[in-house]
């Protein structure tokens, strides 16, 4: 139902023009603001989405500046611990090497008995200063798993007192006569992983942290000295995950959207995030502007509709439907025709035309009114346009003109195009005219000469192609039957010579294998004749023909009627020859494999008005040839298309005559004159 008629189902009477556009203008508007409004938030979503990759990005940058920090600090570690002083005990030498490296490096290192629990060497503090008592409990941590463990241990952040600031270690244990001895350890500060943050350059608004494994901050790229050291209000569990996503309130009470990737190789998850606030803006924003912005344009439309429906009202009438269309309208369809058209009277004098065959000709309009249409016709074509057209006064009738073959159009140029023209004539008062329309058909043309090209080549092809396999067939079937036949028939001969030789109980064996032998002769036999009879060449078609249908009748033990009204077919070149046996080969194999119950074939030869006329008859079961061609494709068979198609090959045509429960005949014609041209 429509709104004009569902309108005037509910008022009884029908509204006016104004109301019908605006409802118009409201069905199409609002669904079309709904879906807007919906591709603006998945629009938006989609941004949330490209923050958090870039958040995850910045973290992996992050997480691999730590990485190469730990990374350097175990190759200082892994370097220091094969000192021949630390091996020989000489810590005094070694603590001026720890020195040295510690020095160069900006960092500390420390030495620690692991069986004693004592501080040995402190690069921090000199030789002879008293050894710090003790060990936070992170250091003891690290020195009882190294105990077990040959891996690398990084700590928690712990406050270091020597530094005398936040600090992680990173130590691994150093053996002596293959017992873990020592505890060998680099301090880096806390303030050195700030620098990374800083360094990484995240926005504006965005916190990033490094937090240990207790949800310890170990690190913050704002304010980083007020709250290194402090515990999260809220951690992240170490639930297996090595990502994620979640929404929070930092300590500043400030709700961020975090996003937090955990390092494999410590264990501390770096985190960087943006307020809630600042993330939804862009989104709010949008959508605010969107339905601002939707809002108004349905106001206007609404507006506009109205205004235009009063319009339309006063100078139409209802929606325009009781009205003839107007001059305007009918020139400006005739303009806008696609094709040339031309308004022509009796005597072919032209009273009218469109911009299409100003464009088409070259001529101006002014040059063509008055003139006869055969000033657009080649000179040699005229007195058969002329005669045609006399004809056509006395029985006008809607028709095409002439043929697509003899059509030809003349620019003022002096250039020639084929044409295509459609006549319509039309009755008046004044006079009698017709509308001639005319089709440039060029690209047509041109496109059906390449086709016609590109089948020709097709068929070319497809004619050296089967050419080949009859080349391969014969040489196949040479080889078979002279080099592969003649050894076999040695190898029985020479059996022969062996059976005089051998005892009688051995005899049986060597007749039972010369048995075989011969069974693989007629096999072999039997391949290569199927392949390519020589009599095909050397006797004609026809006695091949003969000796196959005989051959296939003695192994099916189905009687065969054979007439050839020719026994040479002289006229028909090698493809044609080799075309009918292959015909004959396929439908005899089609009868042996399908027509159940048939018990007589006959093929019948002969030529008639210069073609071939071949037919295969059997008395078998027959099929429905209507949903064999409809299932073809579905069960794979080939055979009958494959007779077509090398029937078509050599320019002839084959036709199939069957039904269930009759016998099946199939009609080949070749022309005796050689291959198919293309059209």
């Amino acid at each position: 139902m429509t709104i004009a008629t569902a309108a005037e189902a509910i008022d009884g009477r029908p509204y006016s023009v104004r109301t019908y556009l605006i409802a118009i203008v409201i069905a199409v508007l609002i669904p079309a603001l709904l879906v807007g409004g919906w591709l603006a938030s998945r629009s938006a979503a989609a941004e949330r989405v490209q923050v958090e990759r870039n958040l995850d990005q910045k973290t992996r940058e992050i997480l691999a500046n730590i990485n190469r920090e730990i990374i350097a600090a175990k190759s200082v570690l892994s370097s220091l611990a094969t000192s021949p002083s630390l091996q020989s005990g000489k810590l005094i030498k070694f603590h001026r090497q720890a020195q040295a490296v510690a020095r160069q490096l900006d960092i500390q290192i420390v030495l620690r008995d692991l069986n004693a629990d004592e501080q040995l060497v402190n690069s921090a503090m000199p030789w002879e200063a008293p050894r710090l008592k003790g060990a936070p409990a992170e250091i003891r941590e690290a020195d009882a798993d190294l105990l077990h463990s040959e891996n690398v241990e990084v700590t928690n952040l712990f406050f270091g007192r020597a530094a005398a600031e936040p600090i992680v270690a990173v130590r691994m244990a150093v053996k002596r006569k293959g017992i873990p001895t020592y505890g060998l350890g680099v301090s880096i500060p806390a303030q050195k992983f700030a620098a990374i943050l800083q360094d990484a350059h995240v926005c504006e608004q965005c916190l990033a942290s490094i937090v240990d494994r207790k949800n310890v901050v170990v690190a913050r790229s704002v304010r980083h000295g007020e709250f290194v050291g402090k515990p999260l209000l809220v951690g992240i569990p170490d639930n297996g995950a090595a990502a994620g996503v979640n929404t929070g309130v930092n300590r500043e009470g400030i709700a961020y959207h975090w996003v937090w990737r955990r390092s494999e190789a410590t264990g501390w998850i770096v985190s960087i995030g943006v307020p809630e606030a600042v993330l939804n803006a862009p989104s709010k924003i949008e959508l605010a502007s969107y339905s601002a912005a939707g809002g108004l344009l349905l106001v206007a439309a609404i507006a506009l509709s109205y205004g235009a429906g009063g319009r339309l009202s006063r100078a139409f009438g209802v929606l325009g439907i009781d009205r003839q269309p107007t001059h305007e309208e009918f020139r400006v369809l005739f303009e806008s025709a696609p094709n040339g058209v031309l308004l022509v009277d009796d005597g072919g004098r032209i009273m009218l035309l469109n911009r299409q065959v100003e464009t088409t000709f070259g001529y101006a309009r002014g040059e063509l009114l008055g003139k006869t249409v055969e000033m657009l016709i080649p000179e040699r074509f005229r007195s058969a346009h002329i005669k045609d057209k006399t004809s056509y006064t006395f029985a006008p009738t809607a028709r095409p003109m002439g043929t697509a073959d003899d059509l030809w159009g003349l620019r003022k140029d002096g250039t020639e195009f084929p044409i295509e023209v459609s006549l319509n004539p039309i009755k008046t008062s004044a006079a009698n005219l017709v509308i001639a329309t005319v089709f440039d058909i060029t690209l047509r043309k041109q496109a059906a000469k390449r086709l016609s090209i590109a089948l020709a080549e097709r068929d070319h092809l497809r004619r050296r192609l089967m050419q080949a396999q009859e080349d391969e067939r014969l040489r196949l079937a040479r080889e078979l039957h002279d080099q592969t036949g003649q050894s076999l028939t040695a190898a029985m001969l020479e059996l022969k010579n062996i059976e005089n030789l051998v005892d009688e109980k051995d005899k049986d064996q060597l007749r039972l294998l010369s048995l075989q032998l011969e069974q693989m002769g007629k096999a072999l036999h039997q391949v290569a004749w199927e392949l390519r009879p020589a009599s095909i060449d050397e006797l004609g078609l026809s006695s091949a023909l003969e000796n196959y249908l005989a051959e296939w009748g003695a192994q099916f033990g189905i009687e065969v009627d054979f007439h050839c009204c020719d026994t040479n077919l002289a006229g028909l070149p090698n493809d044609g020859r080799t075309t009918i046996y292959r015909i004959v080969q396929e439908g005899l194999t089609n009868i042996a494999k399908h027509a159940s119950g048939a018990t007589s074939v006959s093929v019948v030869i002969e030529i008639v008005d210069a073609k071939v006329h071949l037919m295969i008859e059997d008395n078998g079961c027959g099929f429905d040839i209507a949903g064999h061609e409809a299932q073809r494709s579905d069960r794979g068979g080939l055979g009958l298309a494959g007779m077509r198609e090398r029937v078509s090959l050599v320019g002839g045509e084959l036709e199939v005559e069957s039904s269930v429960g009759v016998s099946t005949t199939i009609f080949a014609r070749i022309p005796l004159g050689g291959e198919r041209t293309a059209a």
